[in-house]
């Protein structure tokens, strides 16, 4: 929703004009829908003003200040409207709301508490966390808007899937039963409506049929009984949970209209909105609800194998169903102990997914209880010489060496539904589709407490959410033994860098790496946050030695090369930087990253700048939507004197990179030297709102001052 579209709902729900002011811009909504947008410079003369009912007309495109500007309106829009500064205009009669960003539910509820709001304001409110991904909130404010409609079956709908979402299970759970209650009464009044409707029926009873016919329909219907199965299965009421299984799967299979429409959910799974959608109504509810039937199938009686697997039987061929479809069916009857069918099938799920660490484990467990050590060897040796993850090849090596089965990790129903909702949660949320992935996360969560994978999963999830502390508490749950312990260390040494505790993150990874320095993951990971903490040289120093222990360096260690290399550049050794640069070109020739690194410094050194300009030229090629790369591209041609390109391609670099102080500075030099220099001073002034470094502090404080004079200029400088 864009801030014209959020403004144009609040002022036809007021029926008054609203509007928002944030540091030099005011945007405000007449009585004609028209979007004015002010903007000011910093003496707060106002510098632009304009009315249009978007953000799209061609005069705000070709007034590419005040377009930079309004593109980013609608982030600054729904931060002041979910902290409460719109105040009683907006939203929440006489008292103001300052919420200093919580992480967890609880938080949310806690700095939320004694705020009077309004339906249509709270439905918004809920609306915009939603779409800005911030879960706990939109939660908070979805309970706040049942509260004051609680027959509303959107409501309770959306209440329960976000309150699970943030991992509230007692209480998603009771959302659920009522939900149910209502879907049956609700059920009961139309069959009743229907029964009651004659000829002479009254214009009541038309009236509630009529409700009642647009009330139920199958949106909420599979929710229900999703939520229901689930909670009948962790239950061990396997009966329960077949038949609410299988009445969700007639639902979507009968119904398959879902909120956002059919064709969308399968023609385009790379949205996040769909994708987060489609983990309720679309494919990927089919897929769970069905596997989730065989489980609970074979959970009344492991007899029930046959009926099991035929509920997976006869659907399309897609790589995704014949994936989850083969490995499920293979962990069922491995569950049954029909080890031949589930040989069968899981070699089936590992051609579907070679990587697979979790098929491969069921594979080799299967074979080995058969009996058949010699392909389950053969198993274990294709897995270890194909599969990338060194970590995960440790594991199963450590695991299967000696030839001998061990205890499945799949060892009841509950296990197989959660192994299902982790796969399906952590796909969701790597394409961030956030809340179909949390609510399949907490799923899991729900059936099978604490397990390593689920706790990865939903700890990469909180990071992706921005909520760091939460996912440092989902990676500290992961106990030393799992295979992706090292990789849990090493991503949370990012998440401590992040939470400001870098001692500890550096403590943690040279922990793990000991005196392994051919543990290459740690080594770099651990080399960045050096360079974060200005340890260049520890940087250097580890990473010659991660460099020193290889016997053959290929393509993928062209990043150790560029990391030693930058760290180089920062202790103004450009030699070795140099070196370090060429080497990793000469490893990975295309590499965009290193292409454009080295042909930067070339060109801020007025070096080579035929070659390095052409080098730029190849990276932007590569990367076109790069602004960090575009404004190489400028910058080479601003130090050859172009500065018409240079300032076509600076602004393209603004553009793509808005809120960058070093990219700013660059298209305001180019102003300068382009002759528009009352456009240049305005960037200068943007730079110093951006928090830049104090060098560049103090040179745009010289240029605001005196303008770009010669010993300020870069293109001066001798080559």
């Amino acid at each position: 929703m864009c801030t014209w579209q959020v403004l144009r709902a609040c002022s036809m729900a007021l029926k008054k004009p609203c509007c928002i002011f944030n540091r030099k811009r005011l945007i405000f909504l007449d009585h004609n829908f028209h979007l004015h947008v002010r903007m000011s410079d910093v003496a707060g003369q106002t510098v632009a003003s304009l009315a249009r009912p978007c953000f799209d007309a061609p005069e705000v495109k070709d007034n590419k200040a005040v377009y930079m500007h309004a593109q980013r309106s609608t982030k600054t829009f729904r931060q002041i409207l979910l902290s409460g500064i719109v105040g009683s205009a907006l939203l929440i009669g006489p008292t103001s709301l300052s919420v200093a960003q919580p992480e967890t539910s609880d938080q949310v509820t806690e700095a939320l508490s004694g705020v009077t709001t309004t339906l249509t304001g709270t439905y918004l409110s809920a609306k915009l966390a939603q779409d800005d991904q911030d879960l706990a909130l939109a939660a908070h404010f979805y309970a706040q808007a049942l509260e004051k409609e609680p027959e509303n079956s959107l409501l309770l709908e959306r209440n329960f899937a976000l309150t699970l979402a943030v991992g509230k299970h007692d209480v998603a759970f009771k959302l659920a039963d009522r939900m149910a209650e209502m879907n049956a009464l609700k059920e009961a009044a139309r069959q009743k409506a229907a029964k009651l409707k004659t000829e002479d029926a009254d214009e009541d009873t038309v009236s509630v049929e009529k409700q009642q016919d647009d009330d139920v329909d199958h949106r909420i219907t599979p929710m229900v009984h999703l939520a229901l199965g689930v909670k009948a299965l962790k239950g061990k009421s396997y009966t329960s949970a077949a038949k609410n299984f299988k009445a969700g799967m007639d639902e979507l299979t009968n119904h398959p209209v879902d909120l956002l429409g059919p064709a969308p959910l399968r023609r385009n799974l790379n949205n996040p909105r769909l994708l987060s959608a489609s983990a309720q109504y679309g494919p990927f509810a089919l897929i769970s609800q069905t596997v989730l039937h065989a489980w609970a199938v074979i959970g009344q009686d492991r007899k029930n194998l046959g009926a099991a697997l035929k509920t997976l039987e006869g659907f399309d061929g897609s790589d995704v169903n014949q994936f989850f479809f083969s490995l499920h069916s293979g962990l069922i009857a491995a569950y049954a102990k029909d080890y031949p069918k589930a040989i069968k099938y899981l070699q089936e799920s590992l051609e579907a997914d070679p990587n697979s660490i979790s098929t491969a484990d069921a594979l080799i467990n299967a074979l080995l209880k058969a009996g058949n050590e010699k392909r389950a060897n053969e198993v274990l040796t294709d897995f270890l010489r194909s599969a990338a993850d060194r970590e995960d090849k440790m594991w199963l090596k450590t695991t299967y060496g000696a030839l001998k089965p061990v205890a499945s990790s799949i060892r009841s129903p509950q296990d197989g539904a959660a192994e299902l909702f982790t796969t399906l949660g952590d796909a969701l949320s790597q394409e961030n589709a956030i809340e179909g992935g949390a609510l399949y996360l907490q799923f899991a969560d729900y059936l099978r407490t604490n397990h390593d994978q689920t706790n990865f999963a939903l700890a990469r999830l909180f990071e992706r959410m921005k909520q760091d502390e939460m996912a440092l508490t989902h990676f500290d749950k992961i106990s030393k033994d799992s295979a992706i312990y090292g990789r849990a260390q090493r991503q949370s040494g990012f998440t401590l860098t992040r939470l400001k505790r870098p001692d500890e993150a550096i403590t943690r990874l040279e922990g793990l790496l000991g005196d392994n320095a051919s543990d290459l993951e740690t080594v770099s990971i651990l080399s960045r946050i050096f360079q974060s903490e200005q340890r260049y040289r520890d940087s250097i120093g580890l990473l010659t030695r991660g460099l020193d222990s290889l016997k053959t360096k290929r393509d993928i260690h062209w990043s150790l090369y560029f990391l030693r290399g930058s760290a180089y550049d920062q202790v103004k050794d450009w030699p070795n930087t140099e070196k370090d640069m060429l080497a990793a070109l000469k490893l990975f020739p295309n590499q965009p990253t290193v292409l454009n690194y080295l042909g930067y410094s070339w060109v801020d050194r007025g070096l080579k700048l035929d070659k390095a300009i052409e080098m730029i030229r190849q990276a932007v090629a590569l990367r076109p939507y790069d602004g960090f790369f575009v404004d190489s591209l400028g910058w080479a041609h601003y130090r050859m004197a172009e500065y018409e390109d240079a300032v076509n391609f600076l602004e393209r670099a603004v553009e793509l990179r808005p809120e960058d102080p070093t990219i700013t500075d660059h298209l305001g030099d180019a102003y300068w030297k382009a002759g528009r220099k009352n456009e240049a001073y305005f960037q200068w002034n943007r730079v110093k709102t951006m928090q830049p470094k104090d060098d560049l502090l103090k040179q745009v404080d010289e240029k605001i001052q005196n303008g770009l004079i010669d010993t300020q200029d870069p293109s001066k400088k001798e080559k």
